[in-house]
């Protein structure tokens, strides 16, 4: 029976390959693989953009659903309720506040378009004055001509830009897709990261899932925080602006706020380019007064975005991503040195992931610091429980 079992065992088929050029075939097969992945996503490119803002409203909104979860619904009925609760919001924006918007957005737009755009005759009597008064004679015919082909091309390309950013946002494709994709990413997108924490392997799995659930939700409230400070200095600027037409009759004030809040997200520069149109725009739409309208818009406009950035971002910003506002301070001006805008945007949640990172690797030394009534509950609790012995 033994020698039956050895020549069983040597009769069986051996591997051609050693275990090197196994290992060698698992390698070109990754990399094949990967390439056709590659390839694949690079062909479908002009749909990803649907999927990744689907997902994003998903992440941005699994926190509502959790907390229906909590109360005692189900998965699917807590993602039906905040999915319905957010079409019915998105709607009454879109019929209620989108047609003005978008008309007061086109009005602004045509007025940089030559031959008649009040924007595009106010900068011919510029250069007239320019002409006039300080080079006392005519500007040479290649300058002037290089300036309005500038100004032509400015105001087609402002006017490219808003018509493809309207036939974007009005295509039937994204506006009945991505809410359908944020829907059925939300059904899945627990057992998704469930999926994802298996693929980690299991000595460095408890940690490496924690550490990514705390990143992932500084970097949900981060952004939930911003975008509602977006929508807070957005509504700010439309009741000033509001006022301001009131008072002297000046145009755009929808307009020209909801660029205020969309630009908001870009530091500095959105708020100059803010200011720059809502003074252009009350300069050439004041009913009486323009000069000091226009000189009242900007200044009022810097204010609000001089308080927002340096009194309330930091604060509700901080807040929400464990950060003090000093941090937060020291983070963007940071972030804007190296990286410019981009680095101005990514500064706070890096600086948060930062935190969050050198906590679970050096617990001892980047212990939150309990403040004075944390220390005074521990000092009364130690006190009751020496008592009581």
């Amino acid at each position: 029976m033994k020698a039956m079992g050895d020549e069983a065992r040597t009769s069986q088929p051996t591997s051609p390959w050693t275990p090197e050029q196994v290992r060698w075939l698992r390698r070109l097969a990754l990399l094949i693989g990967l390439f056709v992945v590659a390839l694949f996503l690079w062909r479908i490119r002009s749909i990803l953009p649907l999927f990744l803002l689907g997902f994003f409203l998903a992440y941005l909104l699994d926190p509502l659903v959790d907390r229906l979860q909590e109360r005692g619904l189900s998965r699917g009925m807590a993602t039906t309720v905040i999915f319905l609760l957010f079409a019915l919001l998105a709607f009454s924006v879109l019929l209620l506040v989108l047609p003005p918007l978008i008309g007061q957005a086109m009005e602004l737009v045509q007025g940089c378009l030559p031959p008649k755009g009040r924007y595009y005759l106010l900068a011919q009597e510029l250069l007239d004055t320019i002409e006039r008064r300080i080079l006392k004679g005519d500007l040479p015919p290649f300058v002037e001509q290089s300036l309005q082909q500038v100004g032509e091309q400015l105001g087609k390309w402002l006017l490219a830009s808003l018509q493809g950013v309207l036939s974007s946002l009005s295509g039937l494709l994204s506006l009945i897709l991505v809410p359908l994709i944020a829907f059925y990413a939300l059904q899945i997108y627990d057992p998704l990261r469930e999926r994802v924490r298996w693929w980690v392997p299991p000595e460095y799995r408890e940690v490496g899932a924690n550490l990514a659930r705390d990143i992932g939700a500084l970097v949900g409230r981060y952004v939930r925080g911003y975008l509602a400070l977006c929508l807070v200095v957005g509504i700010t600027d439309i009741a000033f602006l509001t006022v301001c037409q009131q008072v002297f009759g000046m145009q755009f004030a929808l307009a020209i706020g909801a660029l205020g809040g969309t630009s908001y997200a870009v530091p500095y520069f959105g708020a100059l380019v803010t200011t720059l149109t809502g003074a252009l725009a009350a300069y050439t739409t004041a009913q009486h007064h323009p000069a000091l309208c226009a000189i009242i818009v900007a200044v009022g406009l810097i204010a609000i975005n001089q308080a927002f950035d340096w009194l309330v971002m930091p604060r509700v910003v901080g807040q929400r991503v464990g950060l003090h506002p000093l941090t937060v301070l020291f983070a963007v001006t940071a972030g804007g040195t190296m990286m410019g805008i981009l680095g101005m945007v990514l500064a706070v949640p890096v600086a948060g992931a930062i935190k969050l990172v050198l906590q679970n690797l050096l617990p001892v030394h980047f212990a939150p610091i309990p403040s004075d009534q944390d220390a005074a509950k521990m000092t009364a609790t130690q006190s009751n429980e020496g008592g009581e012995r």
